[in-house]
């Protein structure tokens, strides 16, 4: 269970930006477009930047050089840019010391975007039907991490979290003894907060226990624990996480090749 102290700073959290509240309602709109989508985001300078600064990065490698959010929207998709959109706005709202976790703010943004890169390519083999919802379910499951280091931080115990970390204890099971909840978990407790689809947060939280999640859900649930596993922030695509990944694919039932091939591309984009 979350601590009580945790569970006030969730509360206290701020509204959700403006962004992603007029993203949220235009979407409701099944006739929304290119030109609504691209105003809304334009209203916000410091997502546009990152975004453009994100499409234009090795990350994605595209040939021609993306200037404007309407040629980001073109060329990706709405759902795909509301989508990262949505994941730059909620960074940016909740920029803090990611040091707790020995992890700089640039490698915890590069170890979201692989995590979704991870569980879109892998959906694939598993349930393509099911790609375009993972993808931002994976770009949301660390946003705990930045409330949970900022706890730590206030209550003077991020020397000692970081110590058992870079000793190799179990992740989840160090922010049990700190906090009383996993990454998982917090993250989900902060998706309600902001009254985001009770779905979202629920599948977020089972990626923890995934053999818990229903039917319908069971594999977005295995797919987001295993990007998890793979792009650690401890070892973000390495040999150990790799393992892990491959275990839990096997006790899952998952696809072994296509998760094979998933690795290997994109621990050479990590290194790239």
């Amino acid at each position: 269970m979350i601590n009580s102290q945790l569970v006030k700073r969730i509360s206290s959290l701020p509204p959700l930006p403006q962004t992603v509240t007029e993203l949220e309602k235009a979407f409701a709109d099944p006739n929304v477009d290119v030109k609504t989508v691209a105003g809304i985001v334009q209203k916000d300078p410091m997502v546009v930047a990152d975004l453009l600064k994100l499409l234009n990065s090795a990350f994605y490698g595209l040939r021609k050089e993306i200037s404007s959010v309407e040629q980001a929207v073109a060329l990706l998709g709405m759902k795909s840019v509301k989508d990262l959109v949505i994941n730059l706005s909620l960074r940016n709202m909740l920029r803090t010391d990611l040091s707790p976790y020995a992890i700089d703010s640039e490698t915890f943004a590069k170890v979201s975007e692989f995590q979704s890169l991870f569980a879109q390519k892998y959906m694939r083999a598993v349930n393509p039907a099911k790609v375009e919802r993972i993808r931002l379910l994976a770009l949301l499951q660390e946003i705990g991490k930045i409330v949970i280091a900022d706890e730590l931080i206030r209550e003077e115990e991020a020397a000692l979290f970081k110590a058992e970390l870079e000793a190799g204890w179990d992740l989840r099971e160090i922010e049990r003894n700190y906090i009383g909840a996993t990454t998982a978990e917090v993250s989900a407790a902060m998706l309600r907060h902001w009254e985001f689809d009770e779905r979202i947060a629920d599948l977020i939280q089972w990626a923890d226990q995934p053999n818990q999640a229903d039917g319908d859900t069971r594999e977005e649930a295995w797919v987001l624990r295993l990007a998890n596993e793979a792009v650690s922030v401890r070892e973000p695509l390495g040999p150990k996480c790799q393992k892990r990944a491959k275990v839990l694919a096997a006790k899952a039932g998952l696809p072994e090749e296509s998760l094979e091939e998933t690795l290997a591309e994109l621990a050479e984009r990590w290194s790239a």
